[in-house]
């Protein structure tokens, strides 16, 4: 609960619809087929994502305008996963194999190997059975939804959570969504919202600044040098 407790990262976002046309109870119809079908301890998937409460995690929100402050409505959006380390899965597969008999010596010292077909069955069967001893982990990121102008805060920048979110709330809410950056930061979204043209040939010839070193000492004595240097002519 990062809003709650302490410091956090944020991406911006912002979506190029008018606000008139997104009412609070179209966007709870919308988030009710994405919230998350969250991984049992005896689970053989290995993840699940989708809509939560923002605090809780719970896959369902009983009172969402409870969650609205201020024309900002605060949900969530939960990624469980369960991971087999791959070093683990190697040494369970080997002794599953020998216990049952393959890729051991036969009497003249030769390894029989085993087919594909044989590996990768007791390869997926294995898996299952680990799958269903592991605990999730539960990853909870914060969303606020800005109703009045609709803009969109993810409390993380994390380039994994992101892509998720982008993926998710463009499956549930198929609206347009653009990134604010120093490059979309000055964009007048309130006349793209409106379908009113703008002129972004401005943003098109922004060139890039000098890369000086940060040595402001150096680039001062450096000055300095040369001005008490003798013209070579």
């Amino acid at each position: 609960m990062p809003i709650a407790t302490g410091s956090f990262a944020i991406k911006r976002f912002q979506i190029l619809s008018p606000v008139k046309d997104i009412s609070m109870t179209w966007i709870l119809e919308r988030m009710q087929k994405h919230f998350i079908s969250p991984l049992d301890l005896d689970d053989v998937r290995e993840e699940a994502i989708g809509f939560c409460h923002p605090f809780s995690g719970e896959s369902k929100i009983e009172n969402p305008h409870g969650l609205i402050y201020e024309n900002v409505f605060v949900f969530g959006i939960r990624e469980d996963k369960k991971k087999i380390p791959a070093t683990y899965m190697k040494l369970q597969l080997r002794a599953a194999l020998d216990a049952l008999g393959h890729e051991r010596e036969n009497a003249q010292g030769v390894i029989k190997k085993v087919g594909k077909k044989v590996r990768d069955s007791v390869k997926d069967r294995l898996k299952d059975e680990l799958l269903r001893s592991t605990l999730p982990s539960v990853r909870l990121i914060e969303i606020l939804w800005h109703l009045n102008t609709n803009q969109i805060w993810l409390t993380s920048a994390s380039p994994s959570v992101v892509c998720e979110f982008e993926k998710i709330f463009t499956e549930a809410f198929e609206l347009p969504l653009v990134v604010i950056n120093p490059g979309t930061a000055a964009l007048d979204f309130e006349r793209i919202q409106l379908g009113l043209k703008i002129d972004t040939q401005p943003y098109f010839d922004v060139s890039p600044i000098s890369l000086a070193t940060a040595d402001v000492r150096k680039n001062h004595n450096e000055k300095n040098v040369d001005s008490n240097e003798a013209p070579l002519f």
